[in-house]
């Protein structure tokens, strides 16, 4: 009998913890604004009710119970919205040959460093579109598991038929100052069979190369549509394009493109693409067509837009004037209006990474990169959203570029990307109306992820690259 009452006392005092720890998991946000970006009316005095990491109830205050064991949140007078997303940037995105030397062992602790600096600043959830793909899936499945702190990734590894970082698509130039074993080592890390080999395979060969690559742990598949460093030129032919699209979609992955041309548009649309990345840049003199644009629309094509501000344009025109990206950001202005007004699906996107203090001191475009900047992990972002606002988009249609329009690009919209029961406990509270100005973005107050409540202040917590001080009299 005494055994049995000892055993009795033992599963009373599991059962309790077990209730102890499912009472501590529940959050109950309250009193503030609720903008669910599902596209419905914000909410005054609402209630967010967040169960073991998920959004268990959202509505009015009259209509909600929160549970009595919950830890409550005031955001009365505050704004609750999704957490934010960029569909489109590079955790290691400083390949600049000093960080690869010095960090080649450590790109991982890069990674984690640029998931927390996107984290503090309000983007639960990223999309690396070009990557060291061991150190992003490393970090990816840390963060997955509790072990690490930083916004949840989806990775694409490299771009399918681009070369690594000192390849002739990025910084072949690099490639001269080192060893052929350095290059060699350094462009395979991102590689893993997709570089410009592929761009020679008939389409059975290179079906057979897609299929072996979407297997490795990427999340999504990114082809090279057109060229980077000679963004004139076509990359993949309409049958290759077809064939990778045909691959990705059977290893039920998205699939985008690459694209800085109108033609390299078209042709990725035409493939059946799901998202263009960067799909408003068609170079520096022609716009899309609207036969294209169009076709996006009826295919239900999404779109990461680059999108910046009129003071950095005006910043690069009066300071980089022969600048290639000059005119070629003027232009994409003009395709991010047009799309926007025929009701494309567009994206947030920065193609950002951590901003190196001592290269950006020593950058010949400086005056024109710190207006405004788009590339500058934590800051992009929030000027990408001015800069849809001052492109005419509704205030609405603006939050869901950063949320709801990205979850569904990706497939992923039953589980993030709004403030709807069953998704994620991802949520950020701003201290002003961001459907008033999209500059209020920027009031973070706090950042919830998975239910949990992030301590901003402690991030990064090992800054390796953002601690760097760029040289004095810069």
């Amino acid at each position: 009998m005494r055994a049995f009452s000892a055993r009795c006392a033992v599963s009373l005092v599991g059962l309790v913890l077990v209730a102890a720890s499912l009472t501590a998991q529940t959050v109950a946000i309250t009193g503030g604004t609720v903008i669910d970006a599902t596209g419905r009316a914000p909410i005054p005095d609402g209630v967010v009710v967040i169960q073991n990491g998920r959004i268990a109830a959202v509505g009015p205050a009259g209509q909600v119970a929160v549970p009595a064991a919950a830890t409550r949140i005031d955001a009365r007078g505050k704004f609750v919205i999704p957490g934010l997303m960029d569909a489109n940037l590079h955790l290691f995105l400083n390949a600049d040959l000093e960080t690869l030397v010095k960090y080649e062992d450590r790109l991982d602790e890069i990674v984690l460093e640029a998931a927390q600096i996107a984290l503090r600043t309000g983007q639960t959830t990223v999309f690396d579109t070009w990557g060291p793909l061991a150190a992003l899936a490393a970090v990816r499945d840390r963060i997955n598991a509790g072990q690490a702190v930083g916004s949840r990734i989806y990775l694409a590894g490299n771009i399918i038929g681009f070369t690594g970082p000192l390849g002739a698509d990025f910084r072949a130039a690099f490639a001269s100052v080192t060893s052929k074993a350095f290059v060699k080592r350094i462009n395979e890390t991102w590689e893993q069979g997709t570089g410009r080999d592929l761009l020679w395979m008939p389409p059975d060969t290179l079906r057979a190369a897609i299929r072996k690559y979407a297997g490795l742990g990427v999340d999504f598949l990114k082809f090279g549509g057109s060229g980077h460093v000679d963004m004139n030129f076509a990359g993949f032919s309409e049958r290759q394009q077809r064939v990778i699209v045909e691959e990705g979609h059977r290893a039920g992955k998205t699939v985008q493109a690459h694209v800085t041309s109108p033609e390299a548009v078209d042709m990725a649309v035409e493939a059946g693409v799901d998202i263009l990345t960067h799909g408003d840049i068609s170079g520096p003199i022609y716009p899309i067509p609207d036969e294209t644009i169009q076709k996006m629309v009826a295919r239900g094509t999404s779109v990461s837009v680059l999108a910046v501000t009129k003071r950095h344009r005006d910043a690069m025109a009066k300071h980089v004037p022969n600048g290639v990206l000059t005119p070629y950001m003027a232009v994409a202005a003009v395709n991010i209006r047009n799309m926007a007004k025929a009701g494309v699906r567009l994206m947030v996107s920065t193609d950002a990474g951590i901003e190196h203090p001592v290269q950006l001191a020593e950058s010949p475009s400086l005056a024109a990169d710190t207006v405004d900047a788009r590339v500058k992990l934590g800051e992009g972002h929030f000027n990408a959203l001015v800069a849809l606002e001052e492109a005419g988009m509704a205030p609405m249609e603006v939050l869901k570029s950063a949320t709801s329009n990205v979850a569904r690009a990706y497939r992923l919209d039953k589980d993030i990307g709004t403030l709807e029961p069953g998704r994620r406990g991802d949520v950020v509270i701003l201290d002003a109306n961001p459907l008033e100005s999209a500059r209020n973005y920027r009031t973070i107050r706090s950042v919830i992820k998975d239910g949990k409540v992030v301590d901003l202040a402690g991030l990064p917590t090992a800054p390796i690259i953002s601690s760097q001080k760029a040289p004095a009299g810069r």
